[in-house]
């Protein structure tokens, strides 16, 4: 009789049996044919139909400058299909907290991530987002730095990112024996943990820390808790660049200052962001709302005074002027929860992309999805205006994290949460 095979390991053979047909796929196809040439020949790539120079760059993990002066492009918007560029050898930076690493002929991607209790998909984005069939190609690879720590049940390895940005997101990952899910704090922010992944006996929990713009600098306590067992560790928040902006208001918009109309619907809005989806309904990074060109007219945490009042509050989103009717564009899947005229946000539009993350897009001259609607990343929800509390025609775009209001750029530059994390010092830190 033959044995039998769990789900787990029909799980995993299909898992592999994919990694080999996209390898062998990948490997293949011409426009990738430089990640074959010796180490004495220059690398090339052949411009593929829908390719940008910026996606390019992005892809192969080159800097655009440095691939424009390789093959004297003076404008990146101008490359052709079929055209041969040459990749420059570039020295890419370790970032903080992680360690090069050869590789040896007997590791695979597999033997690795299991040996670095790490999910496959974690090591590949900790390189850049790197291909699996980039993964025997490359001479050596980024992996977490590794500190002799010993931890209590059931607590395998406790990393989180090694410093975070006023108003920007940090994460926080236990990996446990047992399906326990995590308790804990940033700070006063109370946390969420997600299982994200599992690997045989080892559970992947992870945690967005969001810090809000006005957070004082300074060392922040991160106190988790997993059954009875207590962790501790310091985090730093390192001072953000904000400005500070000076507006003035046409009269007849003045009356939307008036304190009791501001905290009605900022309560309403309260009750719309704190609600929590557990499943994680977006993948990837997040895409720009609307085209490319755009001026921001005001970043996110800019720091505002109303007719020359105090300089009391600062700006939750990031502003671009656009005309009206400029399409808007989800940023990533997710469910609308709330699509109405607000009072002084005008023409509102709330996506829940799951696990605490919220869109919000305000001054809408056009709303074109309505509560309850599923929307994938890309599709047209509305169109900008000038509605509500608003001196000029541009799109008001915040993400929230848990209900805390963080810098929307990042996550159009980052996969979150899916980052390249520190192993805490001790458990007693």
């Amino acid at each position: 009789m033959k044995p039998s095979l769990s789900f787990s390991s029909i799980r995993l053979r299909l898992f592999k049996g994919w990694v080999l047909a996209l390898a062998i796929l990948f490997l293949w196809n011409p426009a990738n044919a430089w990640a074959q040439q010796g180490s004495g020949e220059p690398r090339t790539v052949e411009v593929q139909a829908g390719d940008t120079l910026v996606g390019i760059s992005e892809r192969l993990g080159v800097p655009l400058e440095a691939l424009m002066e390789a093959n004297q492009i003076s404008d990146p918007d101008v490359i052709w299909v079929g055209q041969v560029l040459v990749v420059p050898e570039v020295t890419v930076p370790v970032p903080p907290g992680v360690a090069t690493y050869a590789l040896t002929p007997a590791e695979d991607l597999f033997s690795l991530a299991d040996r670095l209790m790490l999910l496959p998909q974690d090591l590949l984005m900790l390189n850049r987002g790197m291909l699996p069939a980039y993964f025997r190609l490359e001479p050596e690879i980024f992996v977490p730095e590794q500190h002799p720590a010993t931890w209590p049940s059931p607590v395998l390895a406790f990393r989180h990112s090694p410093q975070i940005v006023q108003g920007q997101c940090g994460v926080v990952e236990l990996v446990l024996s047992r399906p326990l899910p995590p308790s804990g704090t940033f700070g006063e922010t109370k946390l969420h943990f997600f299982l994200t992944g599992r690997r045989g006996q080892r559970y992947h929990y992870r945690a967005l820390l969001p810090t809000p713009a006005m957070l004082e600098p300074g060392d922040y306590d991160l106190a988790i808790k997993v059954a009875d067992t207590a962790l501790r560790a310091r985090l730093p928040v390192m001072a953000g660049s904000y400005d500070t902006q000076y507006i003035v208001l046409p009269p007849d918009k003045g009356a939307l200052l008036a304190p009791q109309r501001v905290q009605a619907e900022l309560a309403k809005l309260h009750q719309v962001w704190d609600v929590f989806q557990p499943a994680r309904l977006w993948r990837g990074a997040f895409r720009f709302p609307i085209g490319e060109g755009f001026q921001r007219t005001s970043p996110y945490g800019t720091r505002r005074s109303y007719n020359g009042g105090p300089v009391s509050s600062f700006h939750s989103g990031s502003d671009w002027g656009a005309p009206e009717g400029t399409p808007i564009a989800a940023p990533a899947a997710g469910i609308v929860i709330l699509a109405e005229s607000l009072d002084v946000r005008g023409g509102a539009v709330i996506l829940d992309h799951g696990q605490g993350i919220t869109s919000s897009f305000w001054h809408l001259s056009q709303i074109d999805v309505q509560a309850g609607q599923r929307v994938s990343r890309g599709e047209q929800i509305g169109l900008v205006g000038t509605t509500g509390l608003s001196t000029g025609a541009h799109l008001h775009w915040e993400v929230r994290v848990g209900g805390v209001p963080v810098d929307p750029m990042q996550w159009t530059q980052t996969d979150f949460p899916f980052v390249p994390l520190v192993d805490a010092q001790s458990a007693d830190e």
